[in-house]
């Protein structure tokens, strides 16, 4: 089986073991053949020893689309030849965390691409449970970036019409949550980073507004933009303590905050007194797999536009290149997927 697997700190490596697809472990099961897979900013930065949640060798790829190849016993919904998009985020579907819809708790959980084989290969296997089916309006590709996620995150803002909602980071995390900022009916979207080129791209998805903050004070802009009120909403898409210093104090009091990037090191400036003076309310983001459905429709309707966010392809082959680029975040580069051929 063709596969990238990454090997030590900073390096990935494809290669051929020559043996078949992998087998089904239970009955419901079901073997998926890779069309297309993301490259996330969770991939690189294990790549890069930022985070710790899987020593190398491992087979990386969480973002997968595919092609249903063989199914198992059990399996009553899909059957092969269907296109399907895969839930990373496997769960036992017994426990109280995954009757709910929160298998990202499940104790006995794993997920694709991390802590079992995941997509960067011609072949995965998940179960039923976690894949869904798509509407031919929807590319593999496409299909391979899309996921629950940032959306549920947003949900957790509950915006308003008309509310100011700023966003820190727009790659693609902060480019889907200015999205839906719009759709939810938010009045002024600002959006702010370091990299002209993706904040012109986040004008172009929907911002009202776009602060490069190597340029201006964050803090100031939003002032200005929000008549000295600050904003109702906030959400940190950058995993820097920067970005969440200044998103806490750029909220109104009682504004509401959801912090999405991963740090891998602790804040010790985080600013508890003035978060409990201002009565803020902050969300962390690890949110419940739930939504699918509603996510599938949003993307087949072109309401959320995710083929804008993916600049560069590759095949699988050149995984390597591929997660290069983006480490170095040249070449405009803002997402790229691996083609399976």
């Amino acid at each position: 089986m063709r596969k990238v697997t990454w090997v030590a700190a900073g390096r990935v490596e494809y290669a051929d073991d020559g043996g078949g697809p992998p087998p089904l472990d239970s009955e419901d099961d079901v073997l998926v053949r890779v069309t297309a897979a993301g490259i996330c900013a969770t991939d690189l930065h294990l790549i890069q020893g930022r985070l710790r949640l899987v020593e190398p060798p491992a087979l990386l790829g969480h973002e997968i689309a595919g092609v249903v190849a063989r199914c198992g016993p059990a399996v009553r919904r899909l059957r092969p030849g269907d296109r399907v998009k895969c839930d990373s985020v496997i769960g036992c579907g017994r426990c109280g965390w995954c009757r709910r819809g929160a298998s990202q708790f499940c104790p006995s959980g794993s997920e694709l691409g991390i802590t079992r084989p995941g997509g960067w290969a011609e072949y995965v296997v998940a179960p039923e449970r976690n894949l869904h089916a798509l509407p031919d309006a929807i590319s593999d590709e496409v299909a391979a970036v899309m996921d629950v996620e940032v959306p549920a995150a947003v949900d957790k803002l509950r915006i308003q019409p008309g509310e100011s909602v700023v966003v820190f980071g727009p790659g693609p995390a902060g480019l889907i949550a200015v999205q839906l900022a719009r759709l939810s009916g938010a009045g002024r979207v600002i959006l702010l980073g370091t990299r002209p080129e993706r904040l012109e791209l986040g004008k172009r998805l929907g911002a009202h507004f776009t602060i490069d903050v190597t340029r201006q004070p964050a803090l100031e802009a939003i002032r200005e933009l929000t008549a000295g009120a600050g904003a109702d909403a906030g959400f940190e898409a950058a995993g820097t303590a920067d970005a969440v210093l200044n998103l806490l104090a750029s909220l109104r009091p009682q504004g509401r905050a959801v912090l999405y990037g991963l740090h891998g090191r602790p804040i010790p400036q985080f600013p508890l007194d003035d978060v409990v003076l201002k009565d803020l309310t902050i969300y962390a983001a690890l949110p419940d797999r739930s939504g699918w459905r509603e996510l599938i429709e949003l993307v087949a309707s072109g309401r959320l536009d995710l083929a804008r966010l993916i600049t560069h392809r590759f095949p699988l082959e050149r995984a390597a290149e591929a997660v290069s680029l983006l480490a170095r975040r040249d070449s405009g580069a803002v997402k790229a997927v691996l083609l399976v051929r």
